[in-house]
């Protein structure tokens, strides 16, 4: 088994790359012969964006593809559990379209905010990450499409929405829908983060919950002073959100002679993840609606320290330059501090069914979370290159409960392994071409529910910026 994964991995790194390659000097042609795509949709500070991402995958071990978000789940540490080769039209998840204001108002001072919303380019329908659970409720996993968590539920705007003030002198002051600060400084410090299904870290949340991710009703502050930069972040808790308790976060970090460090502290309370009802679960008598979701809600705190160096090769007698990335991070996941009940609303407005209020009524949760990684930069290409590592601790779940370490139940201690590999070829500012890797295993307490462990997972496609 080792042997054909290792031989899988191969091929599909073999097939992205020529696919990179042979697609890249195709298009170089074909672009130069096209009109000229503007640098920028700009008018009296006010940017027009978005991206577009299509592309193909091919998993050995996975689940047919839904409408409302991605398409194919890259990793095998996903839902539901994998359960045949998956060949696909795909999606990123990277596809959106947003508005980016910046307009100068006299005495160092600017006006700043943005409006983003992501979409299936594939379906034209809205992220909506609630959408692919509530599609699953009552259904037997074997009959189930691609599904998770997430903070994008529909919303008119779920990406970014917020506005506020800069100053190069007093810093920037922002309010509205923010991204949190512990999942801004991980994109900084991921060395897939241009390929975000490679990535461990951005795919599945790591070290930061991709529940949690974006913060409503929020307030941040960022200054800088000389290599020195510095963020703080309240969100005040409310319904149709995520997050239903106050929660604050806090960053320090400093960047000099290529090397870069950040520390961050996050403590997110009363946030929700959502699952989906089994089989007979909902829809009955006595039972939740099936349109409504089955929730869990927690305290998460988490805390991690990351660093790059960047080397300019050009010393060297070679072109480019090298990053070499790696980070670490601690989550600790408790009982909420104000129980929720059924009937309050997450993100998109939807409604809770069934709450699970006790999750850790014997115990906390720990995770570790830790990565390593290296981009190279040359011309159009980028090369990226990244392992991940996520430990699980036990943690109890009943009195009786004693430490284990294999796949007797889902609170044994267990990992997941990832390692990818990226290549991605900028025809023009506007269009890459993309192709990459990724090989996931899961070990002890993780393993249950998945018939088989681990994964491998090929990708290819086109990304178009404008």
């Amino acid at each position: 088994m080792g042997t054909f994964l290792r031989s899988a991995a191969i091929g599909l790194m073999a097939i992205a790359g020529f696919s990179v390659a042979a697609a890249a000097a195709d298009l170089s042609d074909t672009v130069k012969a096209l009109p000229k795509i503007p640098d920028s949709l700009t008018w009296q500070g006010i940017t027009l964006y978005g991206t577009i991402d299509v592309g193909y995958g091919y998993a050995t071990t996975g689940a047919p593809v839904g409408g409302s978000y991605w398409g194919l789940n890259p990793q095998v540490l996903a839902a539901p559990a994998g359960r045949a080769p998956v060949s696909t039209l795909n999606t990123l998840g990277l596809s959106g379209i947003g508005l980016k204001i910046e307009e100068n108002i006299g005495s160092g001072w600017q006006v700043i905010g943005k409006l983003q919303t992501g979409f299936n380019p594939l379906t034209g329908k809205l992220d909506d990450m609630c959408a692919t659970r509530i599609q699953q409720n009552g259904l037997p996993a074997s009959q189930q499409t691609v599904n998770g968590n997430g903070t994008r539920c529909g919303q008119a705007f779920n990406g970014e929405a917020w506005g506020g003030l800069k100053s190069d002198t007093y810093g920037t002051l922002t309010a509205g829908r923010i991204i949190s600060l512990a999942g801004d400084v991980d994109w900084q410090y991921d060395p897939q983060s241009t390929m975000w299904n490679l990535s461990y870290l951005q795919f599945l949340g790591g070290g930061i919950p991709s529940f949690g991710y974006r913060w409503d009703n929020s307030v941040k502050y960022a200054y800088q002073y000389g290599p020195v930069h510095a963020q703080v972040m309240y969100a005040q808790g409310a319904e149709a959100s995520n997050l239903h308790g106050n929660s604050y976060s806090a960053n320090i970090g400093a960047t000099s002679h290529g090397f870069s460090i950040d520390a961050v502290y996050q403590m997110m309370r009363d946030v929700v993840s959502d699952s989906t009802f089994r089989v007979g679960a909902c829809g009955t008598a006595s039972t939740p609606s099936c349109s409504t979701l089955k929730v869990t809600a927690q305290n998460v705190e988490l805390w991690g320290i990351m660093g790059k160096y960047t080397y300019d090769l050009a010393g060297q007698g070679l072109g480019g330059k090298v990053t070499f990335y790696a980070g670490f991070q601690h989550a600790n996941y408790s009982n909420p501090s104000d129980p929720l009940s059924v009937g309050d609303t997450v993100a998109g407005g939807y409604t809770i069914g069934l709450i699970n209020n006790t999750a850790y009524l014997y115990g906390s949760q720990n995770q570790h979370t830790v990565w390593i990684g290296a981009k190279y930069e040359t011309g159009p290409w980028t090369l990226s290159v990244a392992y991940y590592l996520e430990n699980q601790g036990f943690y109890k779940i009943s009195p009786a409960s004693t430490p284990c370490s294999t796949n007797i139940s889902f609170n044994c201690s267990g990992a997941t392994n990832t390692a990818s590999g990226s290549a991605i070829y900028a025809v023009n500012k506007h269009l890459d071409v993309y192709g990459g890797v990724v090989w996931s295993q899961l070990s002890g307490g993780l393993t249950v529910g998945y018939a088989t462990p681990y994964q491998t997972t090929g990708l290819t496609g086109l990304i178009f910026r404008f």
